[in-house]
């Protein structure tokens, strides 16, 4: 069995969606259990969402309870472009194994993600001049890979792939076109810590098995009455608004009094999730949105993830949706928090880091999430 630590759900399931593309049997769950006849674990945190030295606890916690099952591996997913505490949760994985060398193969050239030199780009642009410059968790200040990526325990050190390393260290790997990904994936041995994207992870998997055989995509399609969540900050394309407004669905974007209020909002919840159900029970699909710029408040977005948890839950006990849409990785944690979800099984990789999976509890339903920085695919079907 292959363990995956991923540090956000959206990123977990990008994982088990490349388990399901090589034909693996698939389960990711947000806490530890004992696991029978599964290929790939992947476990889904929420570490991305903590202080630094709360992951690095959650981290070396999941480490304990993963060495009980034995994987024959451990890959830490971390973000493509290198957001979150990738230090701090690498650093406790080097002190749980005893090893001193990590390998960071973050980005994925099929997407136009790529580390020249030591410096990231995302479609050619400098990251520190894209929209990840806005991120209101991890905002971007310089595209050079070791001023995002500092560690206190060891050297953090970018690297070409016939470079000298040194004993111990972070090593961060120059990744300009797919042959170079794919020639990272056999550098790696079992007394590195590795961690990457999900691209770098398919490609140690073709190292291992071969891809199952592929049918013709097929679209991306919704049931009707199915609720969208869109968690993300991040741009939508005009192309999706377009397909939205020619469609059945109905935009309810969180009420003023709940996005400005520093108090208890159950009530307001209360009306917006009877709202949103009474759409729904006519036929309607409903698009939750978030559409205020960021205000100041501390703490703003774990209260708004917190309320729109709240209000998910909320509509399920009243409605049973058959289609649950979630933008954004830690809205996705969250969510299924609310919905007691902990363990799922991915069925569908409908497109890059778009999945599709089964929930235990709910058997009708059907959740999909997308990572909020990926954009749309164009065979969408609302």
């Amino acid at each position: 069995m292959i363990a995956v630590i991923a540090d956000d759900f959206t990123g977990a399931a990008e994982i088990g969606g490349v388990g399901v593309r090589y034909g693996l049997k698939v389960l990711i769950e947000t806490v530890v259990y004992n696991v029978d006849n599964i290929d790939l674990l992947v476990i889904a945190t929420d570490t991305r969402s903590l202080d630094a030295n709360a992951a690095s606890k959650e981290v070396e916690m999941i480490m304990t309870q993963l060495s009980k099952l034995k994987p024959e591996f451990i890959y830490k997913k971390i973000d493509s472009v290198l957001r979150g505490h990738v230090a701090k949760e690498l650093e406790a994985q080097m002190r749980h194994t005893g090893k001193k060398i990590a390998m960071i193969v973050a980005p994925n050239p099929l997407v136009g993600r790529t580390i020249v030199s030591g410096e990231y780009f995302v479609d050619s642009l400098p990251l520190n001049e894209t929209f990840f410059a806005k991120d209101p968790d991890f905002p971007v200040r310089s595209a050079k890979v070791t001023d995002i990526v500092r560690s206190e325990e060891f050297p953090v050190i970018s690297s070409e792939l016939n470079d000298n390393w040194p004993d111990s260290g972070i090593i961060i790997a120059n990744v300009s076109n797919h042959k170079e990904l794919n020639q990272w994936s056999l550098m790696i041995d079992m007394e590195m810590v590795v961690a990457g994207g999900s691209g770098f992870f398919d490609a140690l998997l073709g190292t291992i098995y071969h891809l199952k055989a592929s049918s013709a995509q097929l679209d991306l399609s919704f049931g009707e009455s199915s609720l969208f969540i869109f968690g993300s900050l991040f741009p939508k394309s005009t192309t999706l608004l377009e397909k939205l407004n020619n469609s059945k669905i109905i935009r309810m974007n969180m009420p003023e009094d709940i996005y400005y209020s520093t108090g208890s909002c159950e009530i307001l919840i209360e009306n917006w999730a009877a709202e949103i159900v009474s759409q729904l029970s006519s036929g309607f699909s409903v698009m939750v949105t978030i559409d205020y710029l960021p205000g100041n408040e501390k703490g703003l977005s774990f209260r708004i993830r917190e309320n729109i948890g709240q209000l998910v839950a909320k509509v399920a006990k009243r409605f049973e949706l058959s289609d649950l849409f979630i933008e954004g990785g830690a809205t996705t944690s969250v969510i299924l928090k609310n919905l007691n979800i902990i363990k799922l099984v991915p069925f569908f990789e409908a497109d890059f880091g778009i999945i599709q999976m089964k929930a235990e509890g709910y058997p009708n339903l059907c959740i999909t999430t997308k990572p909020g920085s990926y954009i749309w695919p164009g065979n969408v079907e609302f």
